[in-house]
């Protein structure tokens, strides 16, 4: 269905096998909307969780994509009352009523659903955020936006902090859904997120389902998931992922790449893992993905040991970004 707004068609699109017209739009708002409105979930992806769903639009104007919306409805227990969301529009759409008729089709769907709070956030002092506060969003945590160039990479210093191998553990990497025998104890780690500072927006839970979801996802928006794990022993000798850092290829010619979470293992900490993995995962992607010129990554502003983390191998803060919750 669509809704015209003057010059400017919303469209939803179909949950499965969008056009190639409808896919490459999706990659021109994405890439080029500087002052989108972010997803609240914490890893930024609109992947769903095996017992969610994403419903998606475009604002066309003309045979040109100006706007993106989608709104995830959780069904996992715990879950089952919010959504996130994501809107981001080019040029000045917010000010052209773009935005807003975006968020009809957000609020609208996921009212229907039973959902009693919506999740976003958005760069600090961007048009987003003074459109979601008048829309009505509050303000929830705070977070700082940093930025790898990657002709300004220290190449020498990362190949020198990777090779300082940590005793105990070892080094593996993927693409996309991770080995077999690694699915259970990457999902475990990633569970671990919900060990994350107190003021973090929103938990996701991660099992195996989770993840092979959330990469078949990103393949079909024509993301590709960069994987650099950290494998070491728990107190059973047992093997598990004690640390792992994931980036997010854009795809669609972009030359941007979007990290994704870093997480450690509250056992495994204080060994310099987290430094370790992120330093393995650039020299990577640097190698194997030249067109990438640079990286972004969010962190709460609490996590002052991430921030530090980021901050010696090379990013450097940008504006900052702010989640916000809309009760609907």
């Amino acid at each position: 269905m669509s809704e015209k707004l003057g010059q400017t068609r919303i469209v939803r699109l179909a949950e499965a096998d969008p056009s190639d017209a409808e896919i490459a739009g999706w990659h021109q708002v994405r890439t080029a909307g500087a002052d989108g409105i972010e997803s609240g979930s914490g890893s930024g992806s609109d992947a769903p969780e095996p017992s969610a769903s994403v419903v998606r639009w475009l604002a066309w104007d003309g045979d040109t994509a100006v706007g993106l919306a989608w709104v995830r409805l959780h069904h996992a227990e715990g879950r089952r009352q919010v959504a996130d969301c994501r809107i981001s529009v080019l040029g000045d759409g917010y000010g052209q009523g773009v935005a807003g008729a975006l968020l009809d089709e957000v609020v609208a769907v996921a009212v229907a659903d039973g959902r009693s709070e919506l999740l976003t956030s958005t760069p600090v002092g961007s048009a987003g955020e003074e459109f979601l506060v008048g829309a009505g969003f509050a303000l929830g945590a705070d977070l700082c936006r940093l930025r790898l160039r990657v002709a300004d990479c220290d190449q020498d210093a990362l190949r020198a902090t990777v090779k300082a191998v940590s005793d105990g553990y070892s080094l593996v990497r993927w693409q996309g859904v991770p080995p077999s025998d690694l699915i259970g104890p990457f999902a475990a780690t990633r569970e671990a997120m919900n060990d994350t500072p107190a003021d973090a927006p929103d938990h996701l839970v991660w099992d195996e389902d989770r993840v092979r979801a959330n990469a078949r996802s990103a393949a079909d928006r024509g993301q590709t998931l960069l994987t650099v794990a950290a494998l070491g022993l728990d107190e059973e000798g047992a093997e598990v992922v004690a640390g792992f850092s994931e980036i997010a290829l854009e795809g669609g010619g972009s030359v941007r790449a979007r990290q994704s979470d870093t997480v450690v293992l509250r056992g495994h900490r204080g060994r310099g893992l987290g430094l370790w993995v992120k330093a393995a995962m650039l020299e990577w992607l640097i190698g194997a993905h030249p067109e990438v010129e640079e990286v972004l990554t969010a962190c709460l502003v609490s996590n002052t040991h991430m921030i530090a983390i980021n901050e010696q191998i090379g990013f450097l803060p940008i504006n900052g970004e702010r989640h916000y919750r809309l009760a609907l």
